[in-house]
């Protein structure tokens, strides 16, 4: 499985004060709470930890004290106290992780790291995937380590380094999309692509080049899944 850090996001120059952000989800597993934090680390010179919700369980069990919580705490119970909040109301039309991905563009966030994005109710792991397509003009890339794989949710592309032989998908988030796709078994010269199987289990080389010309696609390197 290709690691999210040897991704180089198109449109991102780092050595400029480059903000980030990990957004910790409910129910999010500890170790992916650190995989996600380190992750930031490499691809932001500073980040903004916010638990999400439930995620402030994960933030203190795994001894991290968010800078931010939001939330309608439906799933945290209790609004915390002592750190920053932004508390929205249970009558919403917005899921709490929307809620989270407008505040953190609107705070300068370009690059966003979420931890737990599957693993918990089937259709939030659906609405999760695609609210990160519908944010992702706002970011030069929103990325997931999960326990199945890596995600890379953009609307401009990456460079990366993969290992020959690995599976890699390209899902289309949304009404359709135009890519340029190199260093893959099967290559998209500014194809375009709407929703459905026509990315799904192509093989990496030694490198792969994305190019987003229109819409939001997800780049997924599934966990031990060869050829």
């Amino acid at each position: 499985m290709s690691e999210l850090s040897q991704i180089e996001l198109r449109g991102l120059r780092r050595g400029r004060d480059v903000q980030g952000a990990v957004l910790v989800l409910n129910g999010t597993p500890r170790a992916e709470l650190r995989r996600a934090t380190d992750l930031a680390s490499r691809l932001v010179d500073r980040f903004t930890l916010v638990a999400v919700d439930g995620g402030l369980k994960t933030c203190r069990a795994g001894g991290r004290r968010p800078d931010l919580w939001v939330g309608d705490g439906d799933s945290s119970r209790t609004i915390p106290t002592g750190i920053p909040t932004v508390v929205y109301p249970t009558d919403k039309s917005f899921s709490d992780l929307g809620g989270a991905l407008n505040e953190v563009a609107r705070r300068g966030a370009r690059v966003v790291v979420v931890a737990g994005l599957i693993g918990g109710r089937l259709d939030h792991e659906w609405t999760n995937l695609q609210e990160l397509g519908a944010h992702a003009a706002s970011f030069a890339g929103i990325l997931a380590p999960t326990g199945r794989g890596n995600v890379l949710v953009t609307r401009r592309g990456c460079h990366a380094r993969t290992a020959p032989g690995e599976t890699v998908s390209l899902v289309v988030l949304g009404g359709a999309a135009t890519v340029t796709l190199r260093g893959t078994h099967w290559r998209l010269d500014r194809r375009r692509l709407r929703p459905g199987s026509r990315g799904l289990s192509n093989v990496t080389g030694e490198q792969l080049d994305l190019i987003v010309h229109n819409g939001a696609v997800a780049l997924i390197f599934p966990l031990a899944a060869r050829r």
